[in-house]
């Protein structure tokens, strides 16, 4: 390979690095035109009409939610793996954050107000903050029995689909 091709795209790339560090360049350019959104890359215009689309009050309870899961979803893993599902583990892990964020979007007033106070202890600094224990029994009531039933199907159909896709390749060899 010829070395000035070979060299070309790294100057490119230092070139356009200077000038986005040239106090020059940076300063004709520092003005946002139009409403004030920039958007990084091709095709996020859509993506931004929906962030526009937004109200405070949805955002702020999309974060809420968000919080509540962070807090949520790392006691979620530790007791799901304490089943011991093997194989199965990813499957039910999965359909158990779905069940978890689906319950915490239909969360009833009581819900709503342990909520509440799940994310509240850090932020107020005190030492009420939630055990592991206490995590995994609030965990146990949000997920009704009727989610632990689908959990279990899910845990056996994954094995099931596992089992039957490790028999096949040895039913065709010994026919062959």
């Amino acid at each position: 390979m010829d070395e000035k091709l070979s060299t070309q795209p790294v100057k490119r790339r230092s070139d356009i690095l200077a000038q986005l560090n040239d106090p020059v360049w940076l300063k004709q350019n520092a003005e946002v035109e139009g409403d004030g959104y920039v958007e990084a890359g091709n095709g996020l215009q859509g993506y931004v009409e929906l962030l526009k689309a937004v109200t405070p009050e949805a955002f702020r309870e999309q974060k809420r939610q968000v919080r509540a899961l962070s807090m949520l979803l790392p006691v979620l893993r530790d007791w799901i793996v304490d089943w011991e599902l093997g194989a199965s583990f990813e499957a039910v892990y999965i359909e158990a954050q779905r069940l978890l964020f689906q319950q915490i979007q239909q969360a009833s007033a009581a819900r709503e107000n342990w909520i509440e106070e799940l994310i509240s202890a850090p932020e107020q600094g005190t030492r009420a903050e939630h055990s592991q224990k206490q995590l995994r029994a609030s965990l146990a009531e949000i997920l009704t029995q009727e989610n632990r039933q689908a959990l279990a199907r899910v845990a056996a159909q994954d094995m099931e689909k596992r089992i039957l896709q490790h028999t096949q390749p040895q039913v065709e060899r010994s026919a062959a």
